[in-house]
């Protein structure tokens, strides 16, 4: 009977104890949970729905994640901001430059497409690795050439830079491209033609 009773007991302990410690465990876990709040905005989400469509250099740069540097009249940045990738601020500015002397006048996709030659010559064997030294190879581009690359690039001329360093590609792979109408080198017309866009005709 003593046996039974104290066994009893010695049950009703351990479910007190553990009944106890479980209370804890919650309680403590409680206390770790950030309560939430329902208005809450994350800030990165709205940087990048503000910039959708980017009008300077600088939030082509906060789009691709380019290091912020020197970038004046960024209000605001976040940490992803300070990541490296292949492209430097200098070089949208550059190939917006390029874009707006080469394809000034012709339709956002046959900007983009120009933007995305310029870049698929920087991943081809054939040419420099960079897109300055694309961009400034001698007689690779008439703009360069005459001068029209020096001209202020308007905001289209941003937001097609961006397409192209984000992977759209009009040109569908493209090295080259050139004007019939005005083209005066005989080799650049024996290039296997991929497609036109406005006055261009894009080849490889």
């Amino acid at each position: 009977m003593n046996k039974t009773i104290i066994a009893m007991m010695m049950m009703s302990l351990f479910f007190a104890l553990f009944s106890a410690q479980t209370h804890q465990v919650a309680a403590v876990s409680l206390m770790k949970v950030k309560p939430k709040i329902e208005n809450e905005v994350n800030e990165e989400v709205v940087l990048n729905e503000t910039l959708s469509e980017p009008e300077t250099k600088q939030e082509v740069a906060l789009l691709l994640n380019l290091p912020v540097k020197n970038m004046n009249d960024v209000k605001k940045v976040t940490k992803d901001q300070f990541t490296v990738s292949n492209y430097s601020v200098e070089e949208i500015e550059m190939l917006a430059k390029l874009v707006n002397g080469e394809a000034r006048g012709e339709s956002f996709e046959g900007k983009v497409a120009v933007a995305a030659v310029t870049v698929n010559r920087t991943l081809s064997a054939r040419f420099p690795n960079s897109i300055k030294e694309v961009i400034f190879e001698s007689g690779a581009y008439t703009a360069v050439s005459d001068g029209q690359y020096d001209q202020k690039p308007g905001a289209e001329s941003y937001k097609a830079v961006y397409a192209a360093l984000s992977g759209r590609d009009p040109s569908s792979g493209a090295l080259f491209y050139y004007n019939p109408d005005i083209a005066t080198d005989d080799w650049i017309r024996t290039r296997h033609i991929i497609k036109e866009i406005g006055k261009h005709v894009f080849t490889r």
